[in-house]
């Protein structure tokens, strides 16, 4: 580990975000690597190799139809960009220009969110408009059916994003959704780029569903769009326009097969074992130290993924530092330390298992002792607000080669 971050000049990094692109998202499994080193030195039809990964995958998630796209995002813009045109390859061709396309993408307004990029930019990326639902913190069933009654004849399609980043937002309920889409005969396509139970989503009968195959499955970087035929077929037609920007490569389809059928054939068993060591080693880590302000609880993952994470509470009065601050130096450490922090603004963040190595808990909790004994000590700055932890990502974007 130390060699190849040495050799590079890269600062070593812990994951305990979870699947984060901004870190690497996942380590990429090794039958997904040897799947596209026995490609590679080959030339394929495209159509025939995402043809085969239709197949292959498709079985597994119990629907009619799969491909492979450049990524999630992609997958996510090329989907609805399909919702416009269908099968006329004409407006293919118009793209993004929508005009005199049916072209309104129905959304709860919680939806929107930024995933590091923002969901609204991908949908508008294909030409589309956005007509959002619902109010700042809730969407309710009444709140659509108007929506929808106001704007039908407008609406080309409807999404759902499922994900932590909502989590905060009282959404409809996903199947209460899909039903009163599907009684105004509006196509629904769910974004669910960081959930594991991809089967799921088509026992409640999504159209269309997108899904990272580098995340959970640990492929190459790649999207998975599967659901209906007939909408998988126009979605791949997206290829000869907007979607030409957003191709895949071949080593990346083939990665993808393998990855999810590694991923259907995974032992639980021991994976969830693991998991579970390793919280129980922070949680008697934590209990036996008795840091002063410091509170901690195990949570179950807020879309319903088989993970449980170490939540973390800093009250900054007992505790003298800010919750921020304790974040921050951990990011900042050497290894940096990269905790799951998308919900800071509520006091706290988690530490996830997923993506450890071997012993790597252990450094995690050591850095953490040591971090919090510099914090108390004001060797290091403590008491960062959430304004100016929130400022950091937009800092180092724009302070990128300087």
């Amino acid at each position: 580990m130390k060699n190849f971050y040495n050799k590079n000049n890269l600062t070593p990094i812990i994951n305990v975000s979870g699947f984060m692109t901004k870190i690497g998202a996942s380590i990429t499994n090794k039958k997904s690597i040897k799947a596209a080193n026995d490609i590679f030195e080959y030339f394929v039809n495209i159509d025939e190799l995402q043809a085969l990964a239709s197949k292959r995958i498709s079985k597994l998630l119990k629907t009619e139809a799969a491909a492979i796209t450049a990524s999630a995002a992609g997958g996510l813009t090329e989907s609805v960009a399909s919702m416009m045109t269908g099968k006329d390859l004409k407006k293919v061709f118009k793209l993004p220009d929508t005009t005199n396309m049916v072209n309104k993408v129905l959304i709860q307004r919680g939806h929107l969110t930024n995933y590091g990029a923002e969901v609204e930019q991908g949908i508008k990326l294909s030409g589309a408009k956005i007509l959002k639902c619902g109010l700042k913190k809730f969407c309710t069933k009444e709140n659509i059916e108007k929506t929808i009654s106001k704007n039908k004849k407008q609406i080309a399609c409807a999404m759902y994003v499922v994900s932590h980043h909502c989590s905060d937002y009282d959404s409809l309920e996903l199947n209460s959704f899909i039903k009163i889409c599907k009684k105004n005969k509006i196509p629904v396509i769910i974004d669910a780029a960081s959930e594991e139970y991809m089967e799921d989503f088509f026992k409640i009968g999504a159209d269309v569903a997108i899904f990272s195959a580098h995340k959970f499955m640990g492929s190459l970087t790649a999207g998975i769009i599967a659901g209906k035929k007939k909408f998988i077929k126009n979605i791949y037609l997206q290829n000869l326009g907007i979607g030409r920007g957003m191709k895949v490569g071949k080593e990346s389809i083939y990665s993808a097969i393998i990855g999810v059928e590694n991923w259907y054939n995974r032992n639980w068993h021991l994976e969830i074992n693991n998991q579970n060591n390793i919280l129980q080693y922070w949680l008697k880590f934590l209990s036996k130290e008795k840091f002063k302000g410091i509170s901690f609880e195990v949570v179950a993952d807020p879309t319903g993924n088989k993970i449980n994470r170490l939540r973390i509470y800093v009250d900054s009065k007992k505790s003298q530092y800010t919750i921020q601050s304790l974040a921050f130096h951990l990011e900042k450490n050497n290894p940096a330390i990269f905790v799951r922090d998308d919900l800071i603004h509520f006091n706290h963040f988690e530490l996830d298992t997923c993506n450890l190595k071997k012993g790597q808990e252990k450094i995690v909790m050591l850095e953490f002792k040591k971090i919090i004994n510099n914090l108390i000590l004001k060797k290091i700055k403590s008491n960062i607000s959430l304004d100016e932890y929130l400022a950091k990502s937009k800092k180092e974007w724009l302070s990128w080669l300087d």
